[in-house]
């Protein structure tokens, strides 16, 4: 193979990749245990489903001007940016008394959210090598997998052993958000002029089909996801399973397999090949996880989903790279990436308020669904790859 110049020991990757695990260990920290704490004090399923609400709507909002942000100025100085509020609101949640401050506080944190997923995105695109691209992305995505293996059973056991200290919870969170800030302070700038020249605008960028169309499929797992870590916490009770942390550890294991293989995969067969089958394996898991009666029935539901969650969102994210100019890079994937919160708030709101009459089994069998049409739309719009 022709030496292209990509180092997975660089200086640049493994900022980028310690980053990014930090920034997701302390937002998946925060993550299983807020639904609890919200319902704490006194907000209804459909309460706890705007506290998720109003986070996504902040970050949807901006994400896309953030994109176009990261391609005029550079990725570094607003994933700092990002970085740097994330950690600091954390800090405003041990003000938190009464669920409506909540939904301010989340909605805060959704603004450093979209800043900094934004411009990540476009960094770890511009860093890797177009031969290279699924097995790199992949990999890089592998920091939030293994954060999420590890900090919200941490963010569980702290809940539990502390009596519900919350306020420590947080400020534990914002300290390792300001280490995460730190390392993206060591990663050097790696966009060019090419890539800060004027684009297409995000009306045009938008109307591509491989952009709309894996967008879809991104809000369709995400709204699926947003179920799931929204009310996994209080579902799982409801099912006489009081250890529901082994989905979420399951979970990351799996992902972990799938992701390691397929984005390498997929830049040898082709991406709609390798997206299309873990979309169907995902569907699969939320049908499973709505008929579970025990811990091991759970952990296997946690297996089917992380194996095709893990899959399919990196390599969907580097066809929309495939198909993007680089000057439209930032927009592009500032685009993309908004469909991952508006999918969780879909999942935590629309189907939170469904859940709320029908009863959780069938806001996970409605998420099966969604994912099953959509698998359908994404099949047909986009074109087999000819590799």
């Amino acid at each position: 193979m022709q030496d292209d110049g990509f180092r997975y020991l660089s200086r640049n990757f493994i900022c980028l990749w310690a980053a990014n695990f930090l920034y997701f260990g302390s937002f998946y920290l925060l993550l299983p245990t807020l639904s609890p704490y919200a319902a704490a004090l006194g907000a209804s399923t459909f309460q706890v489903g705007l506290v998720m609400g109003f986070f996504t709507f902040a970050s949807v909002t901006i994400r896309p001007q953030c994109g176009v942000l990261a391609g005029t100025y550079g990725r570094r100085p607003v994933m700092l940016a990002g970085a740097g509020f994330f950690s600091l609101v954390f800090f405003l949640y041990a003000l938190v008394d009464n669920v409506y401050v909540l939904y301010a506080v989340r909605a805060l944190h959704g603004l450093g959210h979209a800043a900094f997923l934004a411009a990540a995105a476009a960094y770890i695109a511009d860093l890797a090598p177009v031969e290279r691209r699924g097995e790199v992305i992949g990999y890089y995505s592998l920091s939030n997998i293994i954060s999420m293996a590890v900090f919200p059973a941490v963010g569980v056991a702290w809940m539990k052993y502390s009596q519900n200290d919350f306020a420590g919870l947080v400020w534990g969170g914002g300290v390792i958000a300001l280490v995460a800030w730190a390392f993206v302070a060591g990663l050097r700038e790696c966009s060019t002029q090419e890539s800060r020249r004027p684009g297409a605008s995000l009306r045009q960028i938008a109307v591509r089909t491989e952009v709309w169309a894996s967008s879809l499929a991104l809000w369709s797992g995400a709204l699926c996801y947003g179920v799931v870590i929204t009310f996994l916490p209080l579902f799982a009770p409801s099912r006489g399973i009081e250890d529901f942390g082994i989905f979420f550890s399951v979970y990351a294991v799996s992902t972990v397999v799938s992701r390691a293989v397929a984005g390498k995969l997929s830049d040898r067969i082709g991406r709609k090949k390798v997206i299309v089958p873990f979309m169907l394996v995902m569907a699969a898991a939320m049908v499973f996880l709505a008929q579970v009666t025990s811990v091991w029935d759970l952990a296997v539901a946690g297996a089917l989903f992380g194996f095709g969650l893990g899959a399919y969102f990196p390599v969907l994210n580097a066809l929309v790279v495939d198909h993007t100019p680089l000057r439209d890079r930032g927009t592009a994937l500032g685009f993309f990436t908004s469909f991952m919160d508006v999918g969780i708030a879909s999942g935590a709101v629309v189907l939170g308020f469904a859940g709320e009459y029908l009863g959780y089994d069938a806001m996970f069998s409605w998420g099966a669904g969604t994912l099953f049409l959509t698998v359908f739309v994404f099949a047909n719009a986009v074109k087999s790859e000819r590799k």
